[in-house]
């Protein structure tokens, strides 16, 4: 048996041929478990090949290796990352916040 060429054929091969996105988008899929049905990303494209759970950085997402690959479609994947985005921006910013609560805090000892 000849293995395919690229990594989108190979998670394909191994996956399916159906968006593996499972509402990570934000959306309630209909599909089988509920999962997204779509067989293509619409207009002629393809399906693409990145990680299971989206990571928050492109390099993180290119380095995932090739056994946590699943095919997602464009929406899919441009929303899920999205959310996992805006997701990690926020844990950052409450972290920011509450590093900078006592920064500034004079109490009434100091100030006499």
């Amino acid at each position: 048996m000849k293995r395919p060429d690229n990594v989108l054929a190979i998670v394909l091969e191994s996956h399916g041929g159906h968006c593996a996105c499972r509402g990570a988008c934000g959306k309630t899929h209909t599909g089988d478990g509920e999962q997204c049905n779509a067989a293509s990303s619409g207009k002629n494209k393809p399906l693409l090949a990145a990680p299971q759970t989206p990571h928050a950085t492109d390099v993180q997402n290119a380095a995932t290796p090739l056994e946590e690959l699943r095919p997602w479609c464009w929406p899919c994947w441009r929303d899920a990352l999205a959310a996992e985005r805006a997701r990690v921006n926020d844990q950052r910013t409450q972290a920011l916040e509450e590093m900078q609560i006592g920064l500034f805090d004079v109490g009434a000892d100091a100030a006499a």
